[in-house]
């Protein structure tokens, strides 16, 4: 697990992706999207919420989930 401070203080909790998520989004085509699908699952974060987040939030949680698959 992970814990990211969003830039409004917020933090966040990501825990680590299963084989069972990566099968979930393997069929979204779009990178953006199934990395949008991925963080909702494993933020436990509704598609509106992140929807919402600033560029720079994003980019938080992104390089958390990559920092989990590489």
């Amino acid at each position: 697990m992970k814990k990211i401070k969003l830039s409004n203080g917020t933090e966040v909790t990501m825990r680590e992706p299963k084989v069972k998520d990566m099968r979930a989004v393997n069929s979204i085509t779009d990178e953006l999207d199934r990395e949008v699908a991925m963080l909702v699952n494993l933020c436990e974060m509704s598609e509106d919420e992140i929807d919402e987040l600033s560029g720079k939030d994003f980019k938080k949680l992104d390089e958390a989930l990559q920092s989990f698959l590489s």
